[in-house]
């Protein structure tokens, strides 16, 4: 479970905000169900995972074993285990592989916001939502959704670290953090003359 705070951007002759941020949020719920499609065990995943069983020392592999009820020494049947790719839950094979019959919303984000009407940052005044995008150059979201209905975002593993170092107070800033910035500064250049909406999210 997680909170994070996001921007989402609409044209500025929005008569109904709250039905447009409802409308491009929609998709990106976490509770949405789709209609029911394969989803396949990535064998990418798979490898990834046998790799980091050969890692361990076999007294760990032992323990994990046990836990699972499986052979030690079976680490392809054991990884799958560890993904959460039970035999019970395998719905077929196919040419592509083994697949579950789902309907989990994979793009979902959230299961619940609510709107922010102000932040206030030490350095500059209060902004108060809804505004103009160019009148929010120092917000740094975790995520934009922009007005054709892409979900933009930091990544949950870059975010954390951005967040940890905030109540550090620690400025430095990764890769992906600096790449982020940048991403952001470009859509808002983009979306300049559009309406923000800021979001607090929890998923």
């Amino acid at each position: 479970m997680a909170h994070f705070n996001a921007l989402v951007i609409i044209p500025s002759d929005t008569n109904n905000i709250e039905a447009k941020v409802e409308e491009l949020m929609y998709p990106y719920y976490s509770y949405l169900e789709l209609e029911p499609y394969k989803e396949y065990l990535s064998t990418e995943e798979l490898q990834q995972e046998i790799n980091y069983l050969k890692s361990l020392n076999q007294q760990e592999i032992d323990k994990l074993a046990a836990s699972w009820e499986v052979k030690s020494n079976d680490l392809e049947k054991l990884a799958k285990m560890n993904l959460e790719w039970f035999e019970g839950m395998i719905d077929g094979v196919d040419e592509k592989g083994e697949y579950k019959i789902s309907t989990y919303n994979v793009q979902g984000k959230w299961d619940w916001y609510r709107f922010i009407e102000q932040e206030s940052f030490e350095s500059t005044e209060p902004i108060f939502y809804p505004c103009q995008v160019d009148e929010i150059p120092s917000v740094v979201p975790y995520a934009i959704i922009t007005p054709d209905g892409q979900w933009h975002e930091l990544g949950m593993e870059a975010g954390l670290e951005a967040f940890v170092k905030y109540l550090k107070s620690e400025v430095a800033s990764s890769e992906d953090q600096i790449k982020w910035k940048q991403k952001v500064q470009e859509i808002k250049l983009y979306y300049s003359n559009y309406l923000a909406i800021a979001l607090h999210c929890h998923d």
